[in-house]
């Protein structure tokens, strides 16, 4: 256990000069990252093989209906667009908030409704999952909107990357709270009107999860998201990050349900956003996260099943 320990801090340490030289990279200009984005994809995909075999699983399995030539094409798009949002979190420690605005646009739509819901003194819930640059995404989120917007996230066990990390997160204005500490940051701020930004496609423990059928196959998703919005009935949008080309995003924030609280079974809500998401992924599958093992767990047995239109729930 000491030893365990002893190793901890050590890494601790060294993420020092390693940090530093990613705030010195920062700095430079997005052609030239984009540069090393490119080569470091070749070796992603040529020489490491990252996580390719997981990545044509996901692949293979979510869409039957492709040649192997038309998988192996997302599967190619899919690196070059891991490593680009790799070198634009990089950017994003240093990045001014004029271009980062610029480089996330959102649509007129999504500002009326924005704007609809801060005049009626409505807070709102946002939805989102690894699509595009979502790191991009939840940063511009202030510059755009009135709402405070807390965002949640995970913890890392580094002490001093997740300082690090925080920082960033927070230099356009957002309140970074870790996920298990939401519900209390939102019953101390239910009189004021703010915006909470979810990320809801990881995977949660089977019994913290809706199953889903998702991408075809059976999908356990986050009870958060439905919990929340039903806890507090607050409207439920969309945050859909598309990218329109490289280091440019549109955010088309879509209105879920206006009524959360309409949704009066299990599941059906949850499956409702991850709808969207599906939707969103089949219109640009490379944008996705398909190196993450979304699939590990398996249906367990005896579940009641609840459907929505061509979406199946298990709770």
């Amino acid at each position: 256990m000491v030893v365990n320990k002893t190793k901890y801090k050590i890494q601790e340490i060294l993420s020092f000069p390693l940090l530093g030289l990613q705030y010195l990279i920062s700095f430079l200009p997005l052609a030239l990252l984009y540069k090393f984005s490119a080569v470091l994809s070749w070796l992603f995909y040529y020489v490491f093989h990252y996580r390719r075999q997981i990545v044509r699983k996901n692949l293979v399995i979510s869409f039957p209906e492709k040649t192997i030539d038309e998988i192996i094409n997302i599967e190619k798009r899919f690196f070059r667009n891991l490593t680009d949002v790799l070198v634009e979190v990089i950017k994003l420690k240093t990045i001014s908030s004029l271009q980062l605005k610029k480089r996330c646009f959102y649509t007129p739509e999504s500002i009326a409704l924005l704007n609809q819901y801060h005049k009626e003194g409505k807070s709102i819930m946002i939805v989102m999952a690894h699509m595009g640059n979502w790191e991009w995404a939840g940063a511009s989120y202030p510059l755009w909107n009135k709402h405070q917007i807390i965002t949640a996230y995970r913890p890392l066990r580094n002490k001093i990357y997740d300082k690090y990390i925080l920082k960033m997160r927070r230099r356009t204005g957002n309140i970074i709270i870790p996920m298990n500490s939401i519900p209390i940051e939102m019953i101390k701020r239910r009189r004021e009107t703010i915006g909470t930004a979810l990320i809801a496609d990881q995977t949660p423990r089977v019994d913290n999860a809706f199953w889903v059928r998702f991408l075809n196959q059976n999908t356990p998703v986050y009870k958060g998201t439905e919990v929340l919005s039903k806890k507090f009935n607050t409207p439920l949008l969309w945050g859909c990050v598309k990218r329109v080309k490289r280091g440019y995003y549109h955010i088309d924030l879509q209105l879920v349900t206006d009524n959360p609280l309409s949704y009066k079974e299990d599941g059906m809500l949850t499956a409702l956003h991850a709808s969207y998401l599906e939707m969103d992924i089949k219109a640009q599958p490379d944008s996705w996260l398909w190196s993450h093992r979304r699939w590990k767990h398996k249906l367990p047995e005896n579940e009641r099943v609840v459907s929505i239109g061509n979406i199946t729930v298990q709770s």
